[in-house]
């Protein structure tokens, strides 16, 4: 079997949320950790169709990238973390997916 090149961290979404409530609580999520959003575009059109795909950097200038997916069809949400990426990468995925869960979180109480 092969060796992963990756690793997936999955969001918990409310199911009626919207691409534009989403959206507000990425952007909240990355400001109170320090990154920013350098690309949005789609996933593999084929694999996940209508899915919305996000870089999220530290530094414009510094090499690395985290990437996450969301995909309305199944209703999720993902970062995925290619293990080849420098050390920050994968010392802000805890604080991000904490963040993500809170601002998500939010989104359930404002939507109810």
């Amino acid at each position: 079997m092969p060796e992963k090149k990756s690793d997936d961290h999955y969001i918990a979404l409310p199911g009626d949320i919207s691409s534009s409530d989403l959206q507000r609580a990425i952007e909240r999520a990355c400001e109170s950790v320090g990154l920013y959003i350098s690309h949005i575009g789609s996933y593999s059109r084929k694999k996940y169709p209508n899915s919305v795909h996000w870089h999220f950097k530290r530094d414009p200038h510094e090499p690395g990238l985290l990437d996450a997916t969301f995909w309305d069809v199944k209703n999720l949400f993902w970062l995925m973390i290619r293990h080849r990426e420098p050390a920050w990468v994968h010392q802000i995925v805890p604080d991000f997916v904490a963040a993500l869960n809170r601002e998500v979180s939010t989104v359930r109480v404002d939507n109810q």
